[in-house]
């Protein structure tokens, strides 16, 4: 096939590239040339903003579109339209863009957010969700059945430059006593490794599918938990010789009280009493497993992020998140606080 990537040059985008040139398809990128400027032999590049021209798509045709860097409407709709005669336009949006998670699960057919309050042009990631919605919302104006929308939950592992995910990881690697949310083993974990999700994506292109699909993981298994990844995370970093990471499980009461921020401070936790969130890693998968979505083993993650090192203090990946004196701190006040055995 001849597929055209909106992006490529970072995480996922580079994944989907990987995949789609594994799988022998003729590739062409379209993006700003800032990421990425050497591409694998075979590649077309054609430098451009999809904001302000996308002049350098002028009399091109391709098989598939697959859109992995569209955030505003404004944007998507122009790429759309100016690519309405290829086959299949695939978006890659977000669970971001449902309207609630009160109810879990979260499938396909739900609501999604309310757009009609944002700007269009709006690229302000504070109204992420609904700007995704609205993406979604031009690409189906344009495709109508021929639309394809992949919306993956949290994405992880080797490239990602949110740090999220990889924080766990890094913070096993350093040893010594580590923070974790008090859950148990009843709330579960969602997120789906990059390259398992750029090689279904591929697949999804090559088959034709159509309609939405949600994208996260484990696939065809029984849900992660905190347990299971704080654990496999210590082994991993046990065998690479790390100093031994002792977790000391912390009660979301307390991390409330003392003011750490869910998600960004503390990635991955979500408070579990809120109904808000109560679906943000209940996300129903079955139709992506349905057509072939398969997920490797958490360790496989884990040890990619590792291979990857320990970034430093000052590293973009590990901004806004817990420090190791504020780590500290809040252990030396549990400490102090929870009952002597």
């Amino acid at each position: 096939m001849n597929i055209l990537i909106l992006g490529g040059g970072v995480f996922l985008g580079s994944a989907i590239l990987r995949a789609a040139l594994e799988r022998g398809h003729e590739l062409t990128v379209f993006n700003r040339g800032r990421a990425c400027s050497a591409w694998p032999e075979g590649v077309k590049a054609i430098v451009g903003d999809r904001a302000v021209d996308l002049g350098g798509l002028a009399g091109q045709r391709f098989d598939a579109v697959v859109d992995c860097c569209g955030y505003a409407p404004a944007d998507v709709k122009r790429s759309a339209e100016a690519l309405r005669d290829c086959k299949t336009y695939c978006f890659v949006s977000s669970i971001s863009a449902y309207k609630s998670f009160v109810h879990p699960p979260i499938r396909e057919i739900d609501p999604l957010a309310d757009f009609s309050k944002v700007d269009p042009a709006d690229r302000d990631l504070a109204h992420y969700g609904p700007q995704k919605a609205g993406c979604e919302a031009e690409v189906v104006k344009v495709f109508g059945e021929h639309a394809l929308i992949v919306r993956p939950g949290l994405i992880v592992g080797p490239g990602d430059r949110s740090g999220r995910f990889s924080r766990w990881p890094w913070r096993a690697l350093e040893g010594g006593e580590m923070l974790v949310p008090d859950l148990g083993d009843d709330e579960p974990l969602q997120f789906i490794d990059v390259r398992d999700l750029a090689a279904w994506i591929v697949r999804l292109v090559e088959r034709g599918e159509r309609g939405a699909f949600n994208g996260t993981g484990p696939a065809n298994g029984p849900a992660c938990c905190w347990s299971e990844l704080i654990a496999a995370c210590q082994d991993e970093a046990e065998k690479r010789g790390a100093p031994e990471a002792e977790p000391v499980p912390v009660d979301e009461a307390f991390l409330l009280e003392h003011k750490v921020e869910p998600w960004s401070e503390l990635p991955l936790w979500l408070p579990s009493q809120d109904p808000e969130h109560r679906g943000h890693s209940r996300v129903e998968i079955q139709r992506a497993e349905r057509t072939r979505l398969t997920t490797r083993p958490l360790e496989q993650t884990i040890a990619a992020v590792m291979d990857e090192g320990v970034p430093a203090e000052d590293d973009p990946r590990r901004r806004g998140k817990l420090t190791r004196a504020r780590e500290a701190e809040l252990l030396a006040l549990w400490h102090a606080r929870a009952p002597q055995a």
